[in-house]
């Protein structure tokens, strides 16, 4: 695209050299008579540059060009003055208007030319750095609204994840609320085994065995649904796991109710706290309580001693006594000491 420079001056002559000297260089050339014309022109034809003749009829070109500093569509264009060689030329005023540089007449061809090729070239240098900041500018906007909307992620996906840990956190819960209940079921079916109804006993455990399984079956997708996060699908199968939970509290609810009352001589028996002890436990509190240590006792009963530290934790929770002499006068009242 060519590069269009105005001529502002009342001259033809000059107008004329000037014009055929700078289309034979290939550039677009405008032109205009006087001050108001030129300033006219500029407006509509947006040239790279102005060349302003300073003495004209109507306005002198100092006005013209304070006209174009202050008009926002044409204060960037670069303005070479025109003086003749007689003419008095006030270079200070020239400059601080916004003049960038002056050239005389008439015309010697290859000095308006180097000023002209000079003076364009900043224009071009000024208006690809211009450009270059606009770019810039808009980078930093887009830049800066990326990692808005990166932030609101970021934000919304430790919701996400908050979310997330609440639904874990509520399902371990649940687990263990069921671990806590098959141990309570157990007990129960220990309790009945220990007893004398024996084919009472045999249904519960058969029917604990199949709630308990299909109770594992639930927890364990349960688990495989949580690690791929899919919350939804986990509530569903905790609800089921609940539900099989609740029913196996009917069903020994109902088979408790319909055992027969102990007699005196069985309810003596259950009371008695040694019943709570396996016979191993039984066998490692007469020794304790006869003061052996836990290697003799490891030795007598030929078990590790870290098994004997288990039994003795054991009798301590059953029994609920937690030191030595505590343990040795239970041994005593329950005829455990010879």
């Amino acid at each position: 695209m060519k590069q269009r420079i105005l001529i502002i001056d009342d001259n033809v002559t000059n107008l004329k050299v000037a014009i055929d000297t700078l289309e034979s260089y290939a550039y677009e050339v405008l032109m205009a008579r006087n001050g108001q014309g030129g300033f006219a022109r500029a407006k509509i034809g947006h040239p790279d540059l102005i060349l302003l003749d300073i003495k004209m009829p109507d306005i002198d070109g100092y006005e013209v060009c304070r006209q174009l500093k202050a008009d926002e569509q044409t204060r960037q264009i670069p303005v070479i003055f025109i003086s003749a060689l007689h003419e008095v030329f006030d270079k200070m005023t020239a400059f601080s208007i916004g003049g960038v540089d002056y050239i005389t007449k008439p015309f010697q061809t290859e000095e308006l030319l180097a000023r002209v090729k000079t003076h364009l070239e900043l224009r071009r240098l000024q208006q690809e750095l211009q450009h270059a900041n606009e770019t810039l500018e808009e980078k930093v906007r887009d830049r800066t609204a990326e990692l808005a909307e990166a932030n609101t992620q970021l934000h919304s996906e430790i919701e996400r994840r908050k979310r997330q840990q609440q639904e874990k956190d509520r399902l371990f819960t649940v687990v263990s609320e069921q671990s806590d209940q098959l141990r309570h079921l157990t007990s129960l079916l220990i309790q009945a085994q220990q007893s004398d109804r024996q084919g009472l006993a045999i249904d519960l455990h058969n029917e604990i065995a199949q709630k308990i399984e299909q109770v594992q079956s639930t927890v364990t997708m349960a688990q495989q649904l949580l690690s791929a996060d899919n919350l939804t699908l986990v509530a569903d199968h905790l609800k089921t796991a609940a539900q099989v939970l609740a029913q196996m509290e009917q069903y020994i609810t109902q088979i408790t109710g319909n055992l027969p009352q102990p007699t005196p001589q069985e309810q003596d028996v259950s009371e008695n706290p040694l019943v709570k002890l396996s016979g191993r436990e039984r066998e490692v509190l007469q020794l304790v309580a006869q003061g052996k240590s836990n290697h003799e006792i490891s030795d007598l009963l030929n078990v590790s001693v870290g098994s004997v530290y288990t039994y003795n934790r054991r009798i301590k929770d059953k029994l609920d006594l937690r030191d030595l002499p505590s343990l040795i006068k239970f041994a005593m009242d329950h005829n455990l000491l010879e």
